[in-house]
């Protein structure tokens, strides 16, 4: 059984990335049957929306770290996946938080 994990991270791009970088990052989404959220300010994206995905890309401020959130299966490895795609764009980058299915419940709040 594969157990369902949230992961959130905080990136700093030195760079903005291409377009064909977000729609990898877009593909990998719905490959992996991820959600994924990305928060910086008051922009806040579904990345599941490919529109929302490129404007969140758009209108960041670049001297501003992201977060990024991910639900789903083997978090880890997808983000490993994203970051090679993007490691010539990133200054920094951390793992916040991680919570896997055990650690969640109905009645738990959650700090991403």
């Amino acid at each position: 059984m594969i157990l369902k994990e949230l992961y959130s991270y905080q990136i700093q791009f030195h760079q903005p990335l291409t377009t064909k970088q977000v729609m990898k990052m877009h593909k990998l989404i719905s490959a992996n049957n991820h959600q994924m959220y990305l928060h910086q300010g008051q922009l806040i994206a579904d990345a599941g929306h490919l529109p929302k995905l490129m404007s969140f890309f758009l209108f960041m401020d670049m001297d501003q770290p992201i977060i990024l959130i991910i639900d789903g299966e083997n978090v880890e490895v997808s983000y490993n996946e994203l970051e090679k795609c993007w490691e010539e764009h990133i200054a920094n980058t951390s793992c916040r938080k991680k919570y896997t299915e055990s650690m969640m419940n109905a009645n738990t709040s959650i700090i991403v």
